[in-house]
């Protein structure tokens, strides 16, 4: 048996880096919310709202769309 090492890496960092990006856009999206709330309201609250969710929909997408690729059945 033998072991495809160039594939194995690839797929370590394909999954290294799917992982920070899942977390990055969640951590960005929850600091932007919780920065909305602080500002009290109004227009200065209106971008960071978006943005929150915006980032909190992306990895809330990407994190279903790995389970779509890992789970055959959606196929």
């Amino acid at each position: 048996m033998n072991i495809n090492w160039g594939a194995l890496l690839l797929v370590a960092v394909a999954t290294i880096t799917a992982a920070i990006a899942i977390v990055g856009l969640f951590s960005l999206g929850v600091a932007a919310l919780t920065s909305a709330q602080r500002s009290r309201g109004g227009p200065a609250a209106t971008l960071p709202t978006v943005a929150g969710y915006a980032c909190l929909t992306v990895a809330g997408l990407v994190a279903i769309y790995g389970l779509y690729l890992i789970i055959p059945q959606f196929h």
